[in-house]
């Protein structure tokens, strides 16, 4: 008999929703189906004002939460009629939510994902697993990335050496091979380079990294960002869009003696991305692993080429591995919520630093 969950994420781009239904029964991880719906441009305009926005508004924050919970939840309806399934034939549904703050290392540290389960979990009449970044914060860890875990499950069993590359808004990366697991954010990924064409040319995305390409990048701004505490942390480290974002971009312009096109800030962005993640592999002393990327930035032609000059390999995506690397993040919450539906542990204190064994994902059941 089928087991069958659905993972939802959008990512730090708020740009799409994937979502992915996952077949576990029999010790399988078969996918059923996997799809992308478009997030309306209203919709990610508030996402992006919440991101920005350095004090949270509690009436703003709490119609998006209802709002990106509907959202959430029509996709999944629509998502189940396209592969024939019933609401009675999902075990449960994984939603890791839309990433509005990230603040692990605070005072007083949280994080906040926005998409109410307990609203989708009322709507489909379907159980829903939610907030999977809540008790490994209570723990003491970073709270993210949570991906690694499931790189291991699927990826590293072969006995090779691999890294496993995701290029969302951040990047983080997962280390496989070795005696203990390691995993965490380089940096940007895609997050910058997209605020930035957004505000300059009024486009989502950089597509294939033309107008980057185009353009020459900035050493001297480059040296700058780099200099940036986050990418001398030790880790395990986390980070996201309300970090590296416009704001910073500008201070690091700021100090910048001479003028700079936007053009060659994008090419000077999109070698952000690719020199903190290749000083992360030499800290790391990987050189000798088969490098596997997944993630939206795997579109961008001409970041992938960059890498690829940087680190002197090729670049494969996991797709080589029997994953859409579009997908892989998507069924990975779906992974999660089946283990949390299983009231599985797991130890997180070499991927976040947390200081016991914690749950991933907190259940909501329908409220008739």
């Amino acid at each position: 008999m089928a087991e069958i969950y659905i993972g939802l994420m959008t990512g730090t781009s708020a740009d799409s929703l994937d979502v992915a239904a996952v077949d576990f029964s029999n010790d399988q991880i078969k996918v059923v189906g996997q799809e992308n719906f478009s997030i309306p441009h209203e919709l990610k305009e508030e996402i992006k004002n919440n991101v920005r926005a350095s004090i949270l508004d509690k009436t703003s924050i709490g119609r998006l939460d209802l709002k990106l919970g509907e959202f959430f939840a029509d996709r999944i309806s629509e998502f189940l009629n396209l592969l024939s399934l019933t609401f009675d034939e999902i075990e449960a549904i994984g939603s890791h939510g839309q990433t509005i703050k990230h603040e692990p290392s605070s005072s007083k540290p949280f994080s906040l994902q926005l998409g109410d389960p307990q609203f989708i979990s009322n709507k489909l009449g379907i159980k829903t697993i939610g907030k999977f970044r809540d008790d490994d914060i209570e723990a003491g860890g970073q709270g993210a990335p949570l991906s690694p875990l499931f790189h291991k499950e699927v990826f590293g069993k072969s006995g090779e050496k691999r890294v496993i590359i995701n290029i969302g808004g951040i990047t983080n990366i997962t280390v496989l091979g070795e005696s203990n697991l390691v995993g965490f954010d380089t940096g940007p990924g895609n997050c910058l380079m997209d605020s930035w064409i957004q505000e300059k040319k009024k486009r989502n995305y950089d597509e294939s990294g033309d107008w980057a390409q185009s353009a020459d990048c900035n050493a001297d701004l480059l040296s700058i960002m780099l200099k940036d505490n986050y990418f001398s942390l030790e880790n395990p480290k986390s980070t996201g869009p309300d970090y590296f974002n416009l704001r910073w971009v500008n201070r690091s312009i700021e100090d910048l003696e001479d003028e700079i096109s936007a053009a060659d800030v994008q090419a000077t962005l999109a070698e952000l991305t690719a020199s903190s993640l290749l000083n992360s592999l030499k800290d790391l002393e990987v050189t000798d692993h088969h490098l596997y990327f997944c993630g939206g930035g795997v579109h961008n032609r001409y970041l992938m080429n960059r890498i690829s000059q940087i680190v002197k390999t090729s670049c494969l995506t996991t797709e080589e591995l029997g994953i859409n690397p579009d997908y892989l993040e998507a069924i990975c919450f779906a992974w999660l919520a089946f283990k949390r539906d299983k009231n599985v542990k797991f130890d997180m204190s070499e991927i976040t630093g947390s200081s016991r064994d914690v749950y991933l994902g907190k259940i909501f059941y329908p409220i008739k």
